[in-house]
């Protein structure tokens, strides 16, 4: 199929436009493999960034076809030196955004899709100039709370702010991942068409099975007066991993280990690393495949959500892993910064919401807490929270 792209035809077609390499992008895979298997579109292209390594064109085992654009700040930031220019950095940076306006527009006046959906605040302008030049519809279906997002500075917050306030009028769909930010996008912009599609996981991937390599405690040989708390996902300073691995370093393995399933750049991965050679206690799981999470989150006793300044989009977060922990029957600790998951726990009774400085008395505690009753309510509380639930709401987005 991928041999046909920039042919158009009648066949209906979604096209989206993500500021990314397509690696683990598991909301849009979920997005496109549910509209493909739905009929809602019989052919669904995703245009993203190229990166060293990556193939310019692949499709993936689901049928989303990805189309990768070579941009010059990529090839820019393998320079060396020259990255300590920040003029030429900036000016790399603008040229590589014409570079990938002028891909979309070509590539959705070639294709012709429906739609065109859009995933980054940055690229509405983009998304909105290629649905124009081509007459599809635009539809934006951010992952969070993009222009309150972590690490966002104050400029690109009024840039991106007034992208949105401009190009969303208020019949454009809009689709999030909650009830706040959706509230979030009618109240501010005065849109009238938004809809929740949460980050759970789909029901193939909640089907518990065994691990071949047997359980974190087996593999790891954490003795069994020892609570194993996990964090999965991408590590890094912004998501609270140096703060975990530096508490758990001081407690005693006979009570508590940390696994850490996932990944991270370079120097985060590295300081896992280290900390892994160095503690006991501290253990790293490499991260698995979509319909391996839950049943490797299983060997667990207690999820771990933590981060020390949490920006709006962080305090209406209803994280993917939040989900997967439930699913798995884990009881979750979450620090009280992360609002929205913080009174979600609460009252489901699916955990304890301790504020950050008082999350390492709260794991010390933990370690002679009973956890059985919260494991039933987490398992309760997952019931349908299942990704073919929430899609739904795509029959109605695309339907025009």
């Amino acid at each position: 199929m991928i041999g046909d792209l920039g042919i158009g035809g009648a066949e209906r077609l979604n096209l989206h436009i993500f500021l990314s390499g397509i690696e683990n992008e598991t909301r849009l895979f979920k997005e496109a493999r549910y509209t493909l298997e739905q009929g809602i579109f019989s052919r669904v292209v995703v245009l993203g960034t190229w990166e060293k390594g990556l193939e310019r064109r692949e499709v993936t085992d689901h049928g989303l076809e990805i189309l990768r654009v070579p941009l010059l700040i990529r090839r820019y930031a393998e320079l060396g030196s020259l990255r300590r220019l920040p003029m030429l950095s900036k000016l790399m940076a603008a040229f590589s955004m014409v570079q990938f306006l002028a891909a979309a527009v070509n590539q959705a006046r070639r294709l012709r899709p429906s739609h065109i959906s859009c995933h980054n605040a940055m690229l509405l302008p983009i998304a909105w100039a290629a649905a124009r030049l081509s007459g599809a519809s635009l539809v934006y279906v951010p992952h969070e709370l993009e222009t309150h997002r972590s690490g966002l500075g104050a400029f690109m917050r009024k840039v991106e702010g007034a992208a949105e306030r401009m190009l969303l009028k208020a019949h454009t769909p809009v689709v999030v991942v909650c009830d706040p930010i959706a509230d979030w996008y009618r109240d501010t912009y005065g849109l009238t068409n938004v809809h929740v599609a949460r980050n759970v996981p789909e029901r193939t991937a909640v089907e518990t099975r065994p691990v071949l390599s047997g359980d974190f405690r087996t593999r790891f040989n954490v003795p069994d007066s020892a609570t194993i708390f996990i964090y999965q996902g991408m590590f890094g300073k912004a998501r609270g991993t140096d703060r975990l691995l530096n508490l758990f370093s001081r407690l005693d393995p006979d009570t508590a280990h940390l696994v850490l399933m996932g990944f991270g750049e370079d120097a985060d991965q590295a300081e896992v690393d280290a900390c892994v050679a160095r503690h006991r206690n501290i253990h790293y799981q490499t991260a698995v495949s979509r319909e391996w999470i839950i049943s490797y989150t299983t060997g667990a006793d207690v999820g771990l959500l933590i981060v020390e300044h949490a920006p709006l989009s962080y305090r209406y977060a209803l994280p993917n892993k939040f989900f997967e922990y439930a699913h798995a029957g884990v009881p979750i600790l979450v620090s009280d910064n992360f609002e929205l998951l913080a009174k979600t726990i609460q009252d489901a009774g699916l955990g304890w919401c301790p504020p950050y400085h008082g999350v390492e008395a709260s794991i010390r505690e933990l370690t002679t807490t009973d956890l059985t009753p919260y494991r039933a309510r987490a398992r309760e509380f997952a019931g349908n929270a299942v990704w073919e639930v929430d899609a739904r709401v795509f029959a109605t987005v695309y339907e025009s």
